[in-house]
């Protein structure tokens, strides 16, 4: 089948793009600059829908640092809070624990509050002047969803997310009918952007995964768009109708949302790959797909959220082999981020430029890093 391969022009900017100094992965100041200009001023992801609590229940998570209430009301409307009591700031739930009721006792002072937010009894307050109920409910936190994953804002006021046309260029692969097969959550040492700008390149595929090593048959263009990378393998000699789809179309133009039907034999298959600004990391195929996300807890560990789906008809052989072959990935990259963290730990900075086209999405991530904080 003879076609010709779409070029994409390189990013501005990128062939004088240079390696960001250590002290961005490993100074504590600069790492506090980074949770309030970046953790505190995005939407992050903090899970899938499947784990946010059922109705007249709730969970405590952490977002950017932010102790965070997630309370499904009785009626299923999902809300947010900040975890803190109005009365001493005693947390209302400990991270990680859920809870379910009618409404949530403070374990400090016993404050009652109701799964809306609002303040319901505040037990032996007595009579502050210009005290009313009314006036301490809980903070709330902004929340959304988008496809079947939950995004948080620490202002109540943030506009809802818009990911844009690269993130509805996955519109056509069914996530939401995927079965979640693997759930876990570690926390890893190094840096949230090691691992982001590992995610987001393919450049060390050869050499880190070579069970997956495609690189004679496939490039792996990346295009970019607001708040999303995408990236994709690429059939260099295309044979099927999805892969000329692949190799002459970019995301989201006419005809692309039918890759996500095509058949599929292999893990790492007809694979999109999605990093949405700053914390989520999507692996997406037409019968399975990752979810991650990243809380740093501090300016060298990170806590590592994992989800893999696949489609309801898959096999119990094709369930294996998925698990597998992403776990196997996973710790691949895991190690290398581990030994990138220690030279980042050492205060030696790499002095290096990127790759104009393997390196194109660790420049995004490069570029949205400095303009949060304004650099």
């Amino acid at each position: 089948m003879d076609v010709t391969v779409r070029e994409i022009p390189d990013p501005v900017g990128i062939r004088s793009a240079r390696t960001l100094p250590a002290a961005w992965y490993a100074d504590t100041t600069h790492h506090e600059r980074e949770l309030h200009a970046v953790f505190r001023d995005e939407w992050l992801c903090i899970g899938d829908l499947v784990d946010m609590p059922d109705a007249g229940t709730w969970k405590a998570v952490v977002a950017g640092g932010l102790p965070v209430l997630v309370v499904r009301d009785r009626e299923g409307e999902l809300r947010a809070f900040l975890n803190v009591c109005r009365h001493r700031a005693a947390p209302l739930c400990a991270t990680g624990d859920e809870g379910h009721g009618a409404a949530l006792s403070c374990p400090y002072h016993a404050w009652l509050y109701r799964l809306d937010g609002s303040l319901a009894r505040a037990q032996g307050v007595g009579d502050p002047e210009e005290f009313e109920l009314g006036d301490f409910s809980l903070k709330p936190v902004g929340l959304a969803t988008w496809r079947r994953w939950v995004f948080v804002h620490a202002d109540a006021r943030a506009p809802v997310p818009a990911f844009g046309p690269l993130a509805d260029a996955v519109g056509g692969y069914p996530v939401e009918e995927m079965h979640l097969v693997l759930s876990e959550s570690n926390e890893r040492p190094f840096n949230w952007k090691v691992l982001l700008e590992n995610y987001s390149e393919n450049y060390h595929t050869p050499f880190v995964h070579p069970e997956i090593d495609n690189s004679n048959t496939h490039d792996y263009p990346m295009v970019m768009d607001g708040l999303v990378l995408y990236a994709w393998d690429r059939p260099l000699r295309p044979t099927t109708d999805a892969g000329v789809r692949m190799a002459t179309l970019l995301p989201g133009e006419p005809g692309w949302d039918e890759i996500g039907r095509a058949p599929t034999a292999i893990p790492y298959d007809v694979g999109s790959y999605l990093t949405v600004w700053p914390n989520l990391m999507l692996n997406v195929f037409p019968d399975a797909a990752l979810a991650m996300w990243v809380e740093p807890t501090s300016v060298n560990r990170t806590v590592v959220h994992r989800r893999l789906y696949v489609h309801p008809d898959a096999s119990a052989d094709s369930v294996a082999a998925q698990v597998d072959a992403q776990r196997l990935v996973h710790l691949q990259d895991i190690d290398i981020c581990t030994a990138v963290q220690g030279t980042h730990d050492a205060g030696v900075d790499a002095d290096g430029v990127l790759a104009t086209v393997e390196e194109r999405g660790v420049f995004f991530v490069h570029e949205h890093a400095r303009a949060a904080l304004g650099i």
